[in-house]
């Protein structure tokens, strides 16, 4: 997990200075309107991967190193189990036609099938949930 906390804190710090850089070029010029949206989607983009720099690198203090963390590691080290893994499902795509159908919902003002939309996304988040449970327990 260090080499993700290193990529993921390269890639705040290069967020940071272009937002620097952006926000001066923008604010420099002839019309010295300070351009404020571009800015500010930098400035997020690089708090969003200094929280991943974090959460990387508290992760690698808790675990000992993986071969990819170490520099004398050999390729047989990598080998075996590498996680476990959820089995395919649908229901993700049950989700996200749920969520769409709310939107459309929403933006017709039409409240019923907003209201059909919050069940049905309840019915796929709770399949998604228990689709780790289903079948025989001599296939778990």
């Amino acid at each position: 997990m260090r080499t993700e906390a290193k990529v993921f804190g390269i890639i705040a710090a290069l967020m940071f200075a272009a937002a620097a850089v952006y926000l001066w070029w923008t604010g420099s010029g002839a019309v010295a309107h300070t351009e404020w949206a571009g800015g500010t989607a930098l400035v997020v983009s690089g708090l969003m991967s200094t929280l991943c720099a974090g959460y990387f690198a508290l992760v690698a203090r808790r675990m000992p190193p993986r071969p990819e963390d170490r520099p004398d590691a050999e390729i047989a080290d990598g080998a075996g189990t590498v996680g476990y893994f959820a089995p395919p499902g649908f229901w993700p795509f049950g989700i996200a036609i749920a969520v769409a159908t709310g939107a459309v919902g929403i933006a017709l003002s039409q409240w019923w099938l907003l209201g059909t939309a919050v069940i049905a996304s309840l019915l796929a988040i709770a399949g998604l949930v228990y689709e780790f449970y289903a079948g025989s327990p001599e296939s778990r």
